[in-house]
């Protein structure tokens, strides 16, 4: 029992590794920034720059400031969308971020991330 174990985990980590190299493959915006905000407090830098586009703007200190921001602040936020740019807000409709997305090959990748400090 304990060797089927170790064999299913080895294929597992064997699978998850091999998919590494590939960026995150999203249907629209908000699955992008959801993915984004459910995963930021686990993400570095060099696992972000896979959803980033060939022709971003996006640097490690955009990266930074978004994941300090959403992993110090657990508030409630509403968004909206405006054709390639996705806008979070917080409950005092203060602009908390805006992530501007391009489509390459069906993709979405990470253009832009701007915010006001």
């Amino acid at each position: 029992m304990k060797r089927q174990f170790a064999v299913l985990l080895i294929l597992i980590t064997l699978f998850l590794s091999s998919c590494g190299d590939q960026p995150l493959k999203f249907r629209n915006l908000l699955e992008a920034d959801q993915y984004i905000r459910n995963n930021i407090e686990n993400t570095d830098w060099d696992a972000f720059k896979y959803m980033l586009s060939p022709d971003n703007t996006v640097t490690e200190k955009d990266f930074n400031y978004l994941k300090e921001k959403l992993t110090s602040q657990r508030k409630s936020y509403f968004h909206t969308e405006a054709v390639n740019k996705f806008y979070r807000f917080n409950k005092e409709n203060e602009l908390v971020y805006m992530t501007e997305w391009e489509k390459k090959d069906g993709i979405l990748l990470l253009k832009d991330i701007d915010y006001i400090q």
